[in-house]
């Protein structure tokens, strides 16, 4: 089964390590991104295996979410032209498969 950002990282391939898309979700459609193949990221500090030992393992950022009471946060790569494309946010949801309906805000920030 493909994720929802297979399709964005298949479309780009040169990325701004400067840079981050950063997509704020509304908290409801937490099982919908699930279904979309992330999971929430949990601090390497607070996962613990039946050993009792500390697991080093985290996700990478793109595929796991933060939330938080109010929102669900979701943070990308970005590709070197995304400057250029005036409508480039909106073509990075539809490529990441996230829904409009679910979306409060998305950016691009300095990393």
């Amino acid at each position: 089964m493909s994720n929802s950002w297979d399709k964005y990282f298949s479309h780009y391939s040169d990325w701004d390590d400067a840079h981050c898309f950063n997509v704020r979700l509304e908290l409801k459609f937490e099982g919908e991104i699930k279904r979309l193949g992330y999971v929430e990221y949990v601090n390497a500090n607070d996962i613990f295996i039946l050993e009792n030992e500390i697991s080093s393992k985290t996700f990478p950022k793109s595929k796991t979410y933060t939330k938080n009471k109010n929102e669900i946060k979701i943070s990308f790569e970005v590709p070197y032209d995304w400057s250029i494309d005036t409508d480039w946010e909106d073509k990075a949801l539809v490529l990441l498969g996230l829904s409009e309906e679910w979306v409060i805000d998305s950016s691009v920030e300095d990393n």
